[in-house]
């Protein structure tokens, strides 16, 4: 069985969303790739993330709700998504997902 790494980030703030897909050959590439969304999404100069969601220890303010599981296995999905509790039009959600290829 061949397999593909599939990184999907799903953008949402109140009107304006999209979801980008990137595909990749090996975990690792992949999981990389994932690991940097992460990243971009907590700078506070890139996203609403990094600017509004955590306080100056790096915890998540009351509104908000950050969800993860990232067990960097390469045999099951991992996941990241951070959520303004009162709007879930403003969410990020970010996925790794191995898909089967025929």
């Amino acid at each position: 069985m061949d397999y593909v790494y599939m990184v999907q980030i799903d953008r949402s703030l109140y009107e304006n969303g999209y979801i980008e897909v990137t595909l990749f050959k090996n975990y690792d590439d992949a999981y990389d790739f994932y690991k940097n969304l992460i990243v971009e999404e907590c700078d506070a100069d890139n996203c609403w993330i990094g600017s509004q969601m955590f306080d100056e220890d790096g915890e998540v303010i009351d509104g908000y709700e950050l969800d993860c599981d990232d067990n960097n296995s390469g045999e099951s999905d991992v996941y990241w998504y951070a959520v303004e509790k009162d709007d879930y039009r403003c969410h990020t959600f970010i996925d790794l997902m191995k898909k089967e290829v025929n």
